[in-house]
Parts: structure tokens; sequence; C-alpha cells
């Protein structure tokens, strides 16, 4: 356990690949055991719809949970590392304070982001509906505007560093950020629509209501797995930073990535 404490700390970067893949493998492996035992109807459901019945309901808890720690994990790394890099940027101590502010909010939404996810594991939507869509449209909703206040803050650190790499990791987040939003709107729209019409006695999800039920679905698919993507974006930065148990600090420079890599590994069998 001690051996992977140390190779992890010098390897935060890992920690965005981990959430991406657990997290979204996890969403069709439920949704695949649901179908093979015949626990869903023949319309794409929705994601929490593939976790209502045993056995698949236990590893949709399961996953859903450890996402929302990784998720927890990622927001708190990215809050260390936009700290850091505030550190050695050129601000007035007005800006400062109003850049500190935001990446404080984006923290803070964040964490209430992951809450929601252990909502949506904990009530299942067929048992305890009301709690699990707060849950949800709390994890969706303040994802969003996480993911545009991070976009704002990278174009920030990229006009006073002005690395390409810091560009790319923007032009990414905003494209990410278009998608989210999109498929967010259209999530909304169709499922508020699906409701109210099913609500009238217009049809179901199986006849005249399939394709409005297959909007409101497939965006939430969309949208859940393009929201788990966004921590990719995290990965160039987190490269940069290492955890020494206490706090996280910027690497120190190395002439050979191999030899600093076996420096550390025989450090930590010492």
């Amino acid at each position: 356990m001690l051996t992977v404490y140390h190779l992890l700390r010098a390897c935060l970067w890992t920690i965005p690949v981990f959430t991406f893949l657990w997290s979204v493998p996890a969403f069709f492996i439920t949704y695949g055991i649901s179908q093979a035992l015949n626990h869903t109807s023949n319309v794409f459901p929705y994601i929490s719809k593939t976790g209502t019945e045993v056995p698949e309901k236990g590893l949709f808890s399961l996953a859903i949970f450890v996402c929302s720690i990784a998720l927890a994990l990622n927001a708190e790394i990215r809050f260390q590392y936009v700290r850091l890099m505030m550190t050695q940027m050129s601000l007035t101590p007005a800006e400062k304070s109003r850049w500190i502010t935001l990446n404080k909010l984006s923290l803070a939404m964040g964490l209430v982001a992951c809450f929601g996810l252990v909502f949506v594991a904990s009530f299942q939507v067929d048992t305890l509906p009301v709690p699990h869509y707060m849950g949800a449209f709390a994890t969706f909703g303040l994802s969003l505007v996480c993911c545009w206040i991070h976009a704002a803050i990278t174009y920030k650190l990229y006009k006073e560093e002005r690395k390409s790499g810091l560009r790319y990791t923007f032009i990414v987040q905003i494209i990410v950020s278009l998608a989210i939003t999109i498929s967010f709107l259209t999530f909304i729209i169709s499922f508020a629509s699906y409701r109210y019409q099913k609500s009238k006695g217009k049809g179901t999800k199986e006849n005249e209501l399939r394709d409005i039920f297959q909007s409101a679905s497939g965006s939430e698919w969309v949208l859940a797995i393009t929201t788990i993507s966004f921590v990719l974006t995290f990965i160039p930065g987190f490269r940069t930073i290492e955890f020494d148990g206490f706090s996280v600090k910027f690497k120190p420079p190395a002439t050979n990535s191999k030899t600093s890599f076996c420096l550390r590994f025989c450090d930590c069998c010492a």
C-alpha cells in the first residue's frame, strides 16, 4: 500500500484517467447486464434505469459511488493546481482575489455535484425518485457551470503564462463544455416534454412518445459521458504537480524522466 502511495503521489494525472476508465465502461456494463437479463425494455433507457434490478443494482451503486469519490479528488487537485499557478502569476491584489474566489467557487460547486452523485447511487429511481432526480439534476447542473468556470480559469492562465499546452487545454475545454451544454439543454427539454405528454395520456415510450423519450435518454448518456470526459483535460496540469503527503506542490525539474522514475521506485522499495 505504501508503494502504491509513493508511486501515485508523483502521478496525480492518473486520477482523471482512472475516473474515466472506471465510470464510462461501468455504465455500459450495467446496461449490458440489464439487457441480457431482460430487466429493461427494448427502448434505450436512462442510465439509472440500467441499475434498478439485482444483480446490476449493486454494481451500479458501487460504480457511481466510486465515481463520485474520484470526481471529488479531481476537483480538489484541480483547485490546488490553480492555486499554485496563481502564486507565480503577476496579478494585482484585486484581480488575484477575484480569481481565487472563482477557484474556490468551482471547488465548492464541484464537491456539491459529487455529493449529488451519492444521492443518485443511494436512492433508486424506481423506489425514491424525488431524491434521485434532485441528485441527478444537481450533479449535471453544477457540473455544467463548473466546466465553464474551469475553461475561464484556464484561459486566464494561458493569458498570463502564454504556454501552448494551456491554449490547447482551453480549446478542448471549450469544445467539451459546448457539448455538455447542448446535451444538457436537449435532455432537459426532451425530459420535460416527455413527462408532460405522458401525463396528458398522449402515449408511452414504447409507441407515440418513443422518439421524444429516445432523445431524452440518448442526450442523458451523452451528457454523462462528456461531463466525465472533461476531467481528462486536467491531465496536462496534473503532470506538473505532486503530493508530498501534506500538500500539493510543483514537481522539481528532472533531466531524465526514466532516471527520475527509477529513483522514485527504488526509494519506494527501500
